[in-house]
């Protein structure tokens, strides 16, 4: 019983909730689009079990989920009913405020699954059928009393959305809330939950306790450690729902996978609009030779006949090809429209990444370490697709070949080559630079606007990093006389 513990983890958010958020809140998604999210390996949704999920409203009324209103649309029409106004929708906005505070609840997986599903038989194997569990009164009761919590401490009307997900590993709910200063009946962060750190630190530690005698204790739930108890630094709603769902690993693979995908809609775009132009010009060749055909008909000495089933045969494979080219422009578009959609979902991850860096400061051992995975991982690629190149025919010219490509700049400071990739891939510029020298190397001379690009996925950058580590770890001396692609 000790190892039972509660969850509660609160973000400020300052940007509002996205509309893909709050889809993933609400699981307002296509059958289709549910069913490609059961297979990520990160998430670990289930929709056997989806139709499980609920939502508590006003009152503490348990009901399925509204999704006929996003989570900003519910905030919207929360302060005009009440003739307050969002201080983030002010044009010209200089500094954003926190407009909305993110709670999730849960605990460890054993309790919060029995609360759930009671004594009912749980696979959580990927691809597994739990269609035929049912939801357990015990886990609307817990969520009752932890919404009943919270609208006692910060007012049941500030409560936006409050959603229990049963479809994933880890039982928990979401909670929106809207921080009111009820004296000036206005929005206020540093009113509800501390001016600074300190402040916010010992208001959590005491809604903890609070929690803790309250709810957890009720139901068999221990009191979570604290941050000011771990020394562990305040977590993103993105960072705890990834340590939910699963590991570093997972994510990796992951944004391997997304990557892979992006490069099988590219090479497929690519196809298909190298068959749409050969089919037209195979029309237009076919248009041709029908106009060709047509400008002899009733001449002497032609069999009109023969030249007239010649025409209907020609327009038969006319009509063929036009199906032909739509059916195509059709997968064209819809590849591209799926290819958008890989590409906006690897830049909103590294964007909530982002985030969590700004907020908390330069703690990144968390993303150190994933991206360290990362950038050895794709180390390793680039070294076996050098070696391809050059390993069948060994000669004098394929030692150019070996220069030109890096593999003597990747393979004598390996090491030195990785640590200093890390450094620029968390942008720690002057720290790579400082490195680089320490090793010998001679350095870059220009690394101004160091960044990843909004269109460069995860591994194009880690190549870009590994390739001007290489460069600036190599000794001047040896160094040539070429520049660093960003």
């Amino acid at each position: 019983m000790a190892d039972r513990k509660q969850v509660m983890d609160i973000r400020p958010n300052s940007d509002g909730i996205s509309q893909a958020e709050s889809n993933e809140q609400q699981r307002n998604w296509s059958e289709d689009f549910l069913r490609k999210k059961s297979n990520d390996p990160l998430a670990n949704y289930d929709p056997t079990r989806t139709h499980l999920n609920f939502e508590v409203a006003r009152g503490g009324i348990v009901q399925p989920i509204d999704k006929s209103k996003s989570i900003m649309q519910k905030m919207a029409d929360n302060l005009s009913a009440r003739g307050i106004k969002d201080p983030n929708a002010r044009e010209r906005v200089r500094r954003r405020q926190n407009t909305l505070a993110q709670f999730i609840f849960g605990g460890s997986r054993e309790r919060m699954n029995e609360l759930a599903f009671g004594g009912q038989t749980l696979n959580l194997d990927k691809g597994a059928d739990n269609s035929m569990l049912t939801r357990k009164q015990d886990i609307e009761e817990w969520a009752k009393d932890v919404y009943a919590f919270v609208a006692h401490r910060f007012g049941e009307e500030n409560i936006v959305s409050f959603y229990v997900h049963l479809d994933e590993t880890n039982v928990h709910a979401h909670c929106t809330l809207i921080p009111m200063d009820r004296e000036k009946n206005r929005i206020s962060w540093r009113s509800v939950f501390g001016k600074n750190r300190y402040e916010m630190g010992q208001l959590f530690s005491s809604l903890h306790d609070a929690f803790s005698k309250e709810v957890g204790m009720k139901w068999g739930l221990g009191r979570g450690d604290s941050i000011r108890e771990t020394g562990a630094r305040h977590h993103s709603t993105y960072e705890y729902k990834r340590k939910l769902v699963n590991d570093v690993n997972q994510l990796e693979s992951r944004k391997g996978s997304l990557a892979d995908d992006i490069k099988l809609q590219e090479r497929k775009l690519k196809s298909l609009t190298t068959m749409i132009a050969n089919l037209r010009n195979r029309r237009a060749s076919i248009q041709n030779e029908i106009d060709e055909i047509a400008r002899g008909l009733g001449e002497e000495d032609t069999d009109n006949i023969i030249l007239t089933a010649r025409i209907r045969n020609l327009r038969m494979q006319m009509e063929d090809i036009d199906n032909k080219i739509a059916e195509r422009s059709k997968m064209l578009e819809d590849t591209s429209a799926s290819l958008q959609k890989i590409r906006d979902k690897l830049f909103e991850m590294k964007r909530e990444h982002q985030r969590a860096l700004e907020r908390e400061g330069d703690d990144i051992d968390r993303q150190a370490n994933h991206i360290h995975l990362g950038i050895n991982s794709t180390y390793n690629r680039m070294l076996a697709t050098t070696m391809r190149e050059i390993i069948p025919t060994l000669n004098s010219s394929q030692r150019d070949i070996l220069r030109e490509k890096g593999y003597y700049d990747l393979t004598e400071n390996a090491n030195e080559v990785i640590n200093c990739a890390l450094l620029l891939a968390i942008n720690y510029v002057k720290q790579a630079t400082a490195y680089a020298e320490s090793c010998g190397g001679g350095g870059v001379s220009d690394l101004s606007g160091w960044g990843q690009n909004k269109d460069e996925d995860d591994e194009r950058w880690w190549v870009r990093c590994i390739a001007t580590a290489a460069a600036m770890v190599k000794p001047s001396s040896r160094k040539k006389k070429q520049g660093v692609g960003r």
